[in-house]
């Protein structure tokens, strides 16, 4: 028995249709109340919109699960609290709060949740092959949506709006260079500290002192020399990227297929063996074991994305910010001279910090992961995370998984 059958009425379906049921009653209800079948209805907006949103509740377990216990919410925001967030999962997961000001919200998390975003959008309009055609965008297959352009340069204006300030009181020389290095050197002390904040330190640094030495170069050197050599070791570095891409893809993917194969293997042994349909606990547990041995590869190929995305990003930034028709000639100069300072800053200490992926374990992506979708779920009903309470959370809960390990070990001698 359920507490409230409005939405599965909504949808002309039982409740207790399955999730094949209920996904083909939406498609067939969606093309019939769409508003673009109803030009005439005033309330056919509002109608799609409410059959979606019963859609959204029914085609999620644990969201159904909630419903059938509890009925329909008073307020339908508490009921899509229990969706992820991928904006600030892939905050927490990745620690970028400390740089968001530089880099802003990052192109992995940002496609993440275009396509959550769309594919629900989709669904609303019953169109399966608008979806394929949005995968295909996300994939690279075609060019990229107004609306995602759009995104982006409103990511590029913002990172630059940010940089500006940030240099300005050495830029109108209300600091000294001296106190302005020192304020940098203090700035990515502290973000070093944080997760990953020592790759965010070198790949900041390098895109913002590259950029900068290729702008000063071609205006202050000897027929652009400096300027020329600046690219080429862009240039360089980005072909650099591009390979770890493919190197990290080709890994995640083997690392993938394996883990696939061994799902396979102890499914297929489970069924002849016993004559049995589902896995026992240890074999859920060694299978479990198998697949993770494939996040760090995940990881990696995650971080040679983010590093190329911002790399390309804060060169639109640079741009924008070297090239500003408002600004007097001199005043230019004096912002790249900033941003040269500010980049040199956080590479120097991003570099003797660490300066790369390393030592990151299955253990500690787990925790991350974990800690992240708790983070999301928690800003969803309206409670605040703080990074402190978010770094605390992952130490306790790789301190748990380590005790629980140990403790099985013991059991198991």
């Amino acid at each position: 028995p359920v507490k409230d059958r409005v939405y599965y009425d909504m949808l002309k379906v039982s409740t207790n249709a399955t999730q094949a049921e209920i996904k083909k009653s939406y498609y067939r209800e969606a093309r019939i109340c769409h508003p673009d079948k109803n030009p005439d209805d005033p309330e056919a907006a509002q109608n799609f919109q409410e059959l979606g949103h019963a859609y959204q509740i029914l085609s999620n377990e644990d969201s159904r699960k909630n419903y059938d216990k509890n009925g329909k919410s008073d307020n339908t925001a508490d009921e899509g609290n229990q969706q992820m967030d991928p904006l600030v999962f892939f905050a927490v997961m990745f620690g970028s709060h400390t740089v968001e000001p530089y880099v802003g919200e990052l192109w992995i998390a940002n496609t993440a949740d275009t396509l959550m975003k769309d594919v629900v959008e989709q669904q609303a309009a019953a169109d399966t092959k608008a979806i394929e055609d949005e995968a295909d965008e996300l994939l690279g297959k075609k060019k990229p949506s107004d609306e995602a352009d759009f995104r982006q340069r409103k990511r590029e204006m913002k990172c630059a709006m940010n940089i500006i300030k940030r240099t300005s009181d050495f830029v109108e020389g209300k600091e000294t260079e001296e106190q302005f290095v020192a304020s940098c050197q203090e700035e990515a002390a502290n973000i070093v500290k944080g997760s990953f904040g020592d790759v965010f330190c070198t790949t900041i640094g390098f895109s913002l002192q590259v950029e900068a030495d290729e702008f000063l170069g071609f205006k202050n050197s000897f027929l652009g020399m400096e300027g020329h050599a600046a690219r080429a070791k862009k240039n360089y570095k980005a072909g650099c990227t591009n390979i770890q891409i493919l190197n990290a893809g080709v890994k995640a993917v083997s690392k993938g297929q394996k883990a696939m194969k061994e799902v396979e293997s102890v499914q297929r042994n489970t069924v002849e063996g016993g004559g049995q349909s589902e896995m026992n606990a240890e074999q859920q547990a060694e299978l479990m074991e198998k697949m993770e041995e494939s996040l760090p590869a995940i990881l990696e190929l995650a971080w040679a994305i983010n590093v190329r995305d911002i790399s390309k990003t804060l060169k639109e930034v640079c741009r924008r910010i070297f090239t500003d028709a408002g600004v007097e000639q001199a005043d230019r100069v004096k912002r790249a001279e900033s941003v040269r300072i500010l980049g040199r800053e956080f590479l120097t200490i991003g570099k003797v910090s660490g300066g790369g992926v390393k030592g990151i374990d299955t253990e500690d992506i787990k925790a991350r992961a974990a800690v992240a979708a708790m983070t999301t779920m928690a800003k969803a009903q309206g409670q605040e995370v703080t990074e402190a309470d978010q770094e605390e959370m992952i130490k306790q809960a790789k301190e748990m998984s380590s005790a629980q390990k140990t403790t099985a070990a013991e059991s198991a001698n």
